[in-house]
């Protein structure tokens, strides 16, 4: 792959990142409950870190690290899309969170289909079993806390 179309596409992945750490900064700033806002405040650092580490890139550190097998409980699936407001109550806010962390992951795996370059494969793998993670712990919280 060329060095401008692989630029394109670092800077592409950073935004996402950059836009999913805001959404969770504000999504902690109109949650109710300390419990809610720890965990939106844990999810934009983590989009931080994703965002950090595209812009520092180290394929090498890319193509050693680990891919887990993250189950997928499939709440999201059954969703609809919600917009985002700041008047939305914690059970709402997840299900937004769940659908974003749904339409990146989708967007990963898809971009990795679509490159022949293994370490753009391997770049988006990775970026999908982030957000695949993100995705799981969302829909395990709501599971257990408004599907109860």
């Amino acid at each position: 792959m060329d060095e401008r179309r692989f630029q394109e596409i670092i800077r592409f992945a950073m935004d996402k990142e950059s836009r999913a750490n805001q959404f969770y900064l504000s999504a902690a700033q109109v949650a109710k409950h300390s419990g809610a806002k720890e965990l939106f405040l844990d999810l934009a650092k983590e989009e931080e870190a994703h965002r950090r580490l595209l812009e520092n890139l180290d394929m090498e550190k890319v193509s050693r690290s680990r891919i887990e097998k993250v189950p997928d409980l499939m709440i999201s699936d059954y969703l609809m899309e919600i917009e985002f407001k700041p008047n939305l109550s914690y059970a709402e806010i997840l299900r937004v969170a769940m659908k974003m962390e749904e339409r990146s992951l989708k967007l990963y795996e898809e971009m990795k289909e679509k490159n022949t370059d293994e370490e753009i494969k391997n770049l988006f793998t990775f970026l999908a079993n982030e957000e695949a993670k993100h995705k799981f712990r969302l829909e395990k919280i709501y599971d257990e806390e408004v599907l109860k």
